[in-house]
């Protein structure tokens, strides 16, 4: 495989303050990697780098093309979907129409790609974009670029900003990016990189303090994934002993409104059918993921990095 993004010693300061902090990594073809960390952990900064919007120290290339200021065409080998989509005072067909020629996009490559997200061109072309949902905005900026074929692909936290539903359809859409592209994803939701992520790069301090699988980040922190399970109340206390009695279950936490059970992951389809070999009435469950905060906290307690930098 060959690199197609490469940090050496990158380094970014204002003033006094350092944002990142002597980062070497390299990112594959291909690959999907999604960056962790707190706000101000330089996740933003790092693409604002790849993007060429600051200067910095050390080196930053993109397909063997030096990045920074001015880089013309390292900007043209990297598509950007912000966390928060600027709203001009245009209809969403005026914007596109600007963003694709400068692009060097046709309008009607963007049209086809947004029709693809399920966006009906000819109901939403007139409007304005400050009438346009969160979700809306974000398949016109999704739909630029793609079309665009650049070959990585950028997302800064692209669903902060949108509703359970729209954020489900966001994502769908983003496991369908070919590998020819590229995925860069920032994110503070956990759930959402486990489908999307294969790599994941962890930020804190500006330094990468973790480079490795979701399964690796699990086992470094000492974090679990697990279940959380709706039975009928007056069932509650009897399925809560009879999951203690399960060889692969941790932990069982009952607080009223459900189980949590701390299990493996691939045991947890045997969990649910061991509930119901009892004869437990399980009228719901989804998975728990940790939180960001769970896994970051690890990490200030000084838990080693992951397997590529340890």
């Amino acid at each position: 495989m060959t690199a197609v993004v490469r940090a050496e010693r990158l380094t970014k300061r204002y003033g006094r303050r350092t944002i990142l902090d002597g980062l070497d990594f390299e990112i594959e073809r291909g690959e999907r990697v999604a960056l962790l960390g707190m706000n101000g952990a330089g996740k933003t900064t790092l693409f604002r780098c790849l993007l060429g919007l600051v200067g910095f120290e050390g080196r930053l290339t993109v397909e063997g093309l030096e990045a920074g200021p001015g880089a013309r065409a390292v900007r043209s080998r990297v598509a950007y979907l912000p966390q928060l989509p600027p709203v001009f005072d245009q209809s969403l067909a005026g914007f596109l129409e600007l963003f694709a020629a400068l692009r060097g996009v046709s309008i009607e490559a963007v049209v086809e790609r947004l029709e693809q997200l399920g966006v009906a061109w000819a109901e939403v072309s007139g409007r304005p974009l400050r009438a346009l949902s969160g979700g809306m905005l974000q398949k016109g900026y999704l739909a630029l670029a793609l079309a665009a074929r650049a070959p990585i692909l950028v997302l800064d936290e692209p669903t902060a900003s949108l509703d359970p539903s729209s954020r489900r359809d966001l994502l769908r859409h983003l496991t369908e990016v070919g590998r020819d592209t590229t995925m860069i994803l920032a994110s503070h939701r956990l759930e959402e990189i486990e489908p999307l992520a294969e790599r994941i790069l962890v930020l804190a301090d500006g330094r990468i303090v973790f480079d490795g699988s979701l399964t690796d980040l699990w086992g470094v922190t000492e974090t679990e994934r697990g279940l959380w399970v709706d039975v009928p109340a007056d069932e509650e206390a009897a399925a809560a002993a009879i999951l203690r009695s399960h060889p692969a279950v941790r932990n069982v936490r009952v607080n009223g409104r459900g189980i949590g059970i701390a299990v493996e992951e691939t045991a947890q389809l045997d969990v649910l059918f061991h509930l119901r070999h009892h004869a437990i009435r399980v009228r719901d469950f989804r998975r728990l993921t940790p939180s960001l905060e769970d896994v970051m906290g690890r990490f200030a307690d000084g838990h080693k990095r992951g397997p590529a930098g340890a």
